[in-house]
């Protein structure tokens, strides 16, 4: 039998070290999921969904514990079939007295929706404010605005970030509001970095992250607790796949409403 060196056993252990840390890396850039929650008190208050909402399933998510179901709004032309909160959803939320979270999105993961910050932030905002005002959205509740990409941070010679633009967008975003007097928070989705920038202007009142724990500023945002909702990585719960998002203990306002 041959007998490692001293040197080899050195070169193994590093090699292992190295490994390891790499994974508890990827791990940690993952997040969490949301399979291992989907259980009755799994302790998740917000499930987001894509589709609009069943008894069936609604029932079944109130088995796991969620309090409020998150729905989109969107133009007419939605970019996923199905994606728009829809009325008939209403009396079923009310029926399982659930709340509802609102976000924003119509193409929010490409760089175009924020380099075109000028009409877009703009029709964003009027489209959410029609939408907030068909269902009688409460005031002083919120609307998220998806960033669904890593697009704020500091620009190198290998990536470009898109930094000033989100920026630009979210303030024709609040202009808006401010011109129609209404009475909404604004939120952000999106990474830590995201977050971070447009709270520090005072541009959104809530973050939640995305579950790209790989994003720019997420995992520091994580470690120090600087979100309202953080959010798990996909999984099939309630008979389709959806996400949970966790609320950190204490918060109670994260912007939903009563439908």
């Amino acid at each position: 039998m041959q007998i490692a060196t001293r040197a080899q056993v050195a070169v193994w252990v590093t090699q292992s070290l190295a490994a390891l840390l790499a994974i508890a890396t990827t791990s940690e850039a993952a997040g969490r999921k949301s399979a291992d929650y989907c259980r009755s008190g799994g302790g998740i208050e917000i499930a987001d969904t894509s589709s609009p909402v069943t008894d069936k399933f609604l029932k079944e998510l109130k088995i796991v514990g969620v309090e409020t179901i998150a729905r989109y709004y969107d133009y007419p032309n939605e970019t996923i079939e199905g994606k728009r909160l829809r009325s008939e959803e209403v009396p079923l939320l009310q029926k399982y007295d659930m709340s509802v979270l609102v976000v924003f999105q119509h193409n929010n993961n490409k760089a175009r929706t924020f380099i075109d910050w000028r009409s877009r932030g703009p029709s964003d905002a009027k489209e959410a404010l029609r939408l907030a005002a068909a269902f009688k959205q409460a005031e002083h509740s919120a609307i998220y605005f998806g960033v669904d990409g890593d697009f704020v941070g500091r620009s190198s010679a290998n990536y470009k970030f898109y930094s000033e633009e989100v920026r630009s967008y979210f303030e024709q975003i609040n202009q808006v509001l401010q011109e129609q007097g209404a009475k909404f928070k604004v939120g952000v989705y999106g990474s830590g970095a995201t977050c971070r920038m447009l709270i520090e202007d005072k541009l959104a009142s809530f973050c939640w992250l995305s579950h790209s724990h790989g994003f720019t500023g997420t995992r520091e945002a994580i470690k120090q607790k600087n979100f309202q909702i953080e959010q798990l990585l996909p999984a099939t719960c309630g008979g389709r796949e959806l996400d949970l998002d966790d609320v950190p203990d204490g918060i109670k306002d994260y912007g939903q409403f009563q439908p």
